[in-house]
């Protein structure tokens, strides 16, 4: 009755089972529903802070990462944003400072450094943007310092 119950309620939600962190065991990379680690856990995943605001939110199949991968601060502000396919980074990883202003923009193909990597500081001002293909650094990166003044320029 109480499986019934269960499933009925997440049919109810939308038909996705979300799990939070003390309902798994994290094990080598991966997520499985109990100790023996037989089952690797397929659903969503969250986290949240000790006052009950949301911490991280993902999706995971057969026990790893899976789409996108929301990292917050305590005050429910995004912290960071990664995208995964099959457990691997895979796309753009956006990181924000606490005001929610991007400082970070990284590129990722099948688990390797791949595109444009930028950083910027608080203020906005881009201080490095680096490029890399299939994981070794690539084309022309810069330096700049806090005012904008470009302090170095190297071909890689």
């Amino acid at each position: 009755m109480n499986k019934k119950l269960l499933l009925l309620s997440a049919f109810l939600a939308g038909a996705s089972l979300t799990v939070q962190a003390q309902d798994l065991v994290l094990s080598e990379g991966q997520y499985y529903t109990d100790e023996t680690q037989t089952t690797p856990y397929t659903g969503r995943y969250t986290e949240f802070y000790e006052d009950g605001m949301l911490k991280m939110e993902l999706y995971l199949k057969d026990g790893r990462p899976e789409g996108t991968y929301v990292i917050y601060y305590p005050d429910g502000k995004i912290a960071e944003v990664r995208s995964y396919y099959h457990g691997i980074f895979h796309g753009e990883w956006r990181t924000y400072n606490e005001n929610g202003q991007l400082i970070g923009l990284a590129s990722y193909k099948e688990g390797q450094k791949d595109g444009p990597w930028r950083i910027w500081s608080d203020k906005g001002n881009l201080l490095y943007e680096m490029f890399y293909t299939a994981g070794k650094k690539s084309g022309v990166w810069r330096s700049w310092d806090e005012e904008g003044n470009l302090l170095s320029e190297e071909n890689q």
